[in-house]
This record gives structure tokens, sequence and C-alpha cells, in this order.
């Protein structure tokens, strides 16, 4: 498996957990712990553009090394 590949599959990953985390904390009543859900969700949301920016890179760089 290709590099880029995992790094494009963690940057969606990433997506699903960060909105998975969100919509939990949502769920939680008002309290400590559902901000820390929320913001957990913001976080992790984080990561998607790294991962694919990254993932574009390496694939580039993939690329180059074929031809």
């Amino acid at each position: 498996m290709k590099l880029s590949t995992v790094l494009y599959t963690l940057g969606f990953a990433s997506i699903v957990m960060s909105a998975i985390n969100f919509i939990e904390g949502k769920k939680i009543p008002e309290g400590e712990r559902k901000n820390d859900k929320e913001h957990d969700g913001n976080f992790i949301g984080h990561w998607a553009p790294t991962f694919f920016i990254l993932a574009k890179v390496v694939e580039d760089r993939e690329h180059r090394t074929e031809a």
C-alpha cells in the first residue's frame, strides 16, 4: 500500500472522527464533558488538511519516481 493512500485515508478518518466527537458532545447535557467533546472534535478536524497536503506531496513524489 502506498504511503499517499494511507495519508488520504487518515485525512478522511479524521473528518469522520471529528464529526462523531462533535455530535456526541452536542448530545451531552450542559457540563464540562460536553465542551471537552466538542473541542476534541474541532481539534481532530484540523488534522485533515495536514494529512491531505502531506498525501499530495507524497503522491507527487511517488509519481516522479515511477516516471
